[in-house]
């Protein structure tokens, strides 16, 4: 099957305090879907979470400043082939002191590209997961590539939740074609936020949320899952280290463990995860906590809608060859500017959906995109010491619409980089441009960066 090409420019940045427009930067990366055509394809598989790599098991622990591969082919609920991505929760354990962990396809070449970053850790024993959707490529296998300014080295760890199609699949065993469902991405929307309810946490306690019919979820047996971004707030007085899990039945009663986490939560800490969660038959799924007394925030940014298999192209997950550095603003290209206290500013993706082709032909509308996003050395504000933030990636910003956001994507504190995976919505300017992302950023001033994985079409 032959590559297929995505190429993409990026953004102008449109800063709500800035007076004019940044310049046009353009990139052309070569990328992948490795899909016969344009409308089948890119259906999303949900498994039983399962851990397919761990270097404690797998020839011990990995130097820093080296790459390894990982078969995820064939592993678990992922067929042998006919599979575009995996959706993949890498864990970093004992970081030796600040860098970065990437993942990309392994028959790709990044040499030339700017790096990528799906974690960022900071401190000496630092334990750091993320979530992506990665391409898997032509050899069905992961390279990860672990940096650090420190040396030493380290446990990673590989946990498999779901695939993602190509358009050959048919079935595979008692996994059925029709089984499969695609990625509708919304408006984000606060479900939960346990410090307003005062349904915090306990020790092994679970949280039941309904999903369909709240909020931009429809009220539809085709929901099969739920895209949410889950934020555990680990910093009440008398904190301890714990984990939230959220699964789509409970955990059994008198059983100490869940089967696996989407995130862990030091004492002390803020921290947002994205997870895709199946609901069960009542359109609900619950939330696990481990230890301590821990609220959580859960934000709704897209569903899993079945039934679209074939030449529907509504919600198929086109992932790139290999992540691509859309943004820094570090950088000179977008300014070197951070982004004030309770600001917004808004970027146009316009140009990079109209350069997005598949084996030299366009592939059209896309409702947005999966990517990887990070904030970068937050700063207090004059006259403070001190600073906690938050930050959002929405579509378009509304007429008017200068208050904070009632959704994050990012917790972070002042200093080094936090990342989390985004799925973001494109929205409207109102004047032609239907692929806008609108930025936040609560206190301080940061710098932030966007890497793409995925686009989702229209």
């Amino acid at each position: 099957m032959s590559a297929s090409k995505i190429r993409r420019t990026a953004a102008l940045l449109v800063g709500a305090a800035t007076i004019g427009v940044l310049p046009t930067v353009t990139s052309t990366p070569t990328v992948s879907a490795q899909a016969a055509d344009l409308g089948a394809g890119g259906e999303y598989f949900p498994i039983t979470p399962i851990r397919v790599f761990d270097t404690n098991l797998n020839g011990g622990r990995v130097p820093v400043n080296s790459s390894f591969e990982v078969d995820v082919l064939g592993e678990g609920g992922v067929p042998d082939d006919d599979v575009l991505a995996v959706a993949a929760n890498i864990t970093l354990v004992d970081a030796p002191g600040r860098g970065y962990v990437s993942v990309r396809p392994s028959d790709y070449d990044a040499s030339g590209d700017l790096p990528t970053s799906l974690i960022n850790f900071e401190t000496d024993g630092q334990t750091v997961p993320n979530f992506g959707i990665i391409g898997v490529g032509s050899e069905g296998r992961l390279t990860i590539d672990v940096r650090s300014e420190a040396s030493g080295d380290v446990r990673v760890a590989v946990d498999i939740f779901g695939w993602v199609a190509k358009s050959a699949f048919d079935g595979d065993g008692d996994v059925a074609e029709e089984d499969g469902a695609r990625l509708v991405t919304v408006t984000p929307q606060r479900l939960v936020d346990t410090r307003e309810s005062g349904d915090r946490l306990g020790t092994r306690d679970s949280l039941e949320v309904p999903a369909r019919g709240r909020g931009p979820v429809p009220d539809s047996p085709d929901v099969s899952a739920v895209v949410i971004n889950l934020t555990g707030i680990n910093n009440r007085p008398g904190s301890t280290t714990t984990y939230l899990s959220a699964s789509a039945d409970p955990v059994a009663d008198g059983q100490r463990e869940a089967n696996s986490s989407n995130g862990n939560y030091p004492a002390g800490v803020v921290k947002a995860n994205l997870a895709i969660v199946p609901v069960n038959d009542a359109g609900s799924f619950f939330v696990f906590n481990r230890a301590g007394a821990t609220d959580v925030a859960i934000d709704v940014v897209g569903y899993m809608r079945s039934g679209g298999a074939g030449d529907d192209r509504t919600g198929r997950i086109v992932p790139l060859e290999s992540p691509f550095r859309s943004f820094d603003t570090r950088s000179e290209e977008f300014g070197s500017r951070r982004l004030g206290y309770s600001s917004w500013e808004s970027w146009s993706f316009q140009e990079f959906a109209e350069s997005v082709s598949l084996n030299g032909v366009e592939v059209g509308a896309q409702a947005g995109l999966v990517g990887n996003l990070t904030a970068a050395g937050l700063q207090p504000n004059p006259g403070f010491s001190d600073a906690n933030s938050y930050m959002t990636l929405n579509p378009s910003r509304p007429e008017g619409f200068s208050d904070a956001p009632g959704n994050s994507n990012l917790n972070f504190e002042v200093g080094g980089a936090v990342a989390n995976s985004a799925v973001v919505t494109y929205g409207t300017d109102g004047e032609g441009d239907d692929e806008m992302v609108s930025a936040y950023n609560a206190d301080g001033s940061v710098h932030y960066i966007l890497d793409v994985y995925a686009v989702v079409l229209d």
